[in-house]
């Protein structure tokens, strides 16, 4: 059987992803996730990576209304792309693939660098002033700051915190081990900032976190894509960007990185600009002692 109609498959597709836990709500939560990309997995990675089975994805063809996995994934690659054609940002450059084998390397790096100026330009006409303001009063005001992002979020998170030391804010950005312990000592008093593009969450840490910290009334400010997601949708303080990229299938999170970058960018601005005066000078008092310490160093090591 064929379904002609695109708008109808999605929907019904979504609908499963509604469903409870199972083998169907699984395999179309990831369906959403990762769109076109699936035409560059195999049937078996498709299974391992949503936990089901090659005979679970040939009954989800089927209650779909194919004969079995490769004409559904046809016809849902199809789909997608139509859609997803009208999100290719930055001179038709692929989010996924902005190069292939075939250009020459300056080529894939002007392709690159119009992605991730598109990613800027994005996240800088799309933020939420009201959000990003309300983000970063949550931030000044925490007497505990932490932040939890896997990698490469990690080290974003690593270079927001020492931006933020240097306004006499700090900002711990604990190893994953360490990240049960600490989600269990916040307290309303503190905030946790968490980062993850894809924003499944439920089970999945850092986002898995989010309901421990409701519980306990912990601020949150939640750095995901503006998508349908269990991270955005548990959380009152979002900084969000478009999802344009797949999940597994592209050759880097170039578009995603440069999104979470240029937020985390974003949101230190706007915690300077709370209060500007005496966040300059913090600053330049920072730098100061930092170049007296620089130079006792030296002259400490030079010979009379």
């Amino acid at each position: 059987m064929v379904v002609d109609q695109h708008s109808d498959l999605m929907d019904r597709i979504t609908a499963f992803s509604l469903d409870l836990p199972g083998s169907r709500k699984s395999i179309a939560e990831f369906l959403i996730r990762e769109g076109s990309g699936i035409k560059n997995l195999s049937m078996a990675e498709v299974a391992e990576l949503t936990f089901t089975s090659k005979p679970s994805l040939v009954r989800f063809a089927k209650a779909m209304g194919f004969d079995g996995w490769r004409d559904f994934r046809l016809a849902f690659v199809t789909s997608v792309r139509e859609q997803e054609a009208t999100l290719v940002t930055g001179a038709h450059v692929d989010p996924n693939y902005p190069f292939d084998e075939h250009d020459s390397t300056i080529a894939a790096v002007r392709n690159v660098s119009l992605l991730e100026q598109r990613a800027i330009s994005e996240v800088a006409l799309q933020i939420d002033e009201e959000e990003l303001n309300e983000a970063a009063r949550r931030v000044v005001n925490a007497r505990q700051l932490v932040f939890l992002g896997a990698a490469p979020n990690s080290y974003f998170g690593e270079l927001f915190a020492y931006k933020l030391s240097q306004i006499g804010v700090t900002c711990h950005v604990p190893e994953e081990s360490e990240w049960p312990i600490v989600a269990r000592g916040l307290c309303s008093r503190d905030c946790a900032i968490v980062s993850s593009y894809s924003g499944v969450g439920k089970h999945r840490p850092p986002a898995s976190y989010v309901e421990l910290f409701n519980e306990n009334h912990v601020p949150v400010v939640a750095i995901t894509n503006s998508g349908s997601n269990w991270l955005r949708e548990h959380c009152d303080c979002v900084l969000a960007f478009k999802p344009r990229e797949h999940y597994y299938s592209k050759i880097s999170g170039y578009y995603s990185e440069q999104c979470v970058h240029f937020m985390l960018d974003a949101l230190f601005s706007a915690c300077f600009a709370a209060n500007y005066e005496q966040n300059e000078v913090a600053r330049l008092r920072v730098l100061i002692a930092y170049e007296r310490q620089l130079h006792a160093h030296v002259d400490d090591i030079l010979p009379d």
